[in-house]
């Protein structure tokens, strides 16, 4: 008697995490979908966008260049300096004019890949077919936020690092995602990361505004006045 009722638990369980991660998997896939489809961002070989950074009240234009799979460079100019920050695939690196660098700085381990601010060093959404990339996603139910309800799914990295995100129940889009910051000004601060002005590029969607909040305190909004796609970048462009 014991073991049948073991067993049916075991069962019952076996059927909820089984649902869960169906749950967690839908939600991703309708957001994949609402921001193109994976037939289309496996198109996007890259992405170059250019807009305004502002800290508080602080403006500095940039220009972010992304090329497939995991290139990145990213660049603010201001008085005729600029800082510059990037990854070539294998290093990650820096330079700083406004501290009058004049030769590149090497990053090692995660400072390599914690670049331009929390951005995702791959060009490709980390949702999309997260499973093969060795992610996980575990469905947490839901919750509110400003008044509104939403579907809420723990992302965690094939890195251990995780990140908690916020869809919008009607359309799927992501809202919001709590992660703690990799900047190492912040200390390991806890960030409310929030995307808005979702916009068709070449049928793909991005959000054009990013919102990086801390304890209720805006620390850095990213806006994007232009975005394209495909045009071709030469790999030299990423190297320190």
């Amino acid at each position: 008697m014991r073991l049948r009722t073991a067993l049916v638990l075991f069962l019952l369980l076996c059927c909820l995490f089984t649902t869960l991660a169906q749950d967690a998997d839908r939600v991703i896939n309708k957001y994949a979908e609402f921001i193109g489809g994976k037939g289309r961002w496996k198109k996007v070989k890259t992405i170059v966008t250019t807009g305004q950074y502002d800290y508080g009240g602080i403006q500095f234009p940039f220009t972010a260049y992304a090329k497939s799979p995991s290139r990145y460079k990213f660049i603010v100019p201001q008085n005729g300096k600029q800082y510059v920050q990037g990854f070539d695939g294998e290093r990650g690196w820096k330079m700083d004019g406004f501290k009058n660098e004049t030769a590149p700085t090497l990053l090692t381990g995660k400072d390599a890949r914690a670049l331009a601010n929390e951005a995702d060093v791959e060009l490709e959404n980390p949702l999309i077919n997260y499973r093969q990339k060795g992610h996980q996603a575990v469905w947490e139910g839901r919750d509110t936020l400003y008044g509104k309800s939403f579907f809420k799914v723990k992302f965690i990295r094939r890195s251990g690092e995780s990140e908690t995100c916020y869809f919008d129940e009607q359309n799927f889009v992501l809202v919001m995602k709590k992660a703690v910051s990799k900047n190492v000004e912040m200390a390991g601060a806890l960030l409310d990361i929030l995307y808005s002005d979702y916009r068709d590029v070449g049928g793909i969607r991005i959000p054009f505004k990013t919102v990086h909040e801390s304890n209720g305190q805006m620390i850095l909004t990213i806006t994007i006045d232009k975005a394209v796609i495909n045009d071709p970048i030469d790999d030299k462009e990423f190297q320190p």
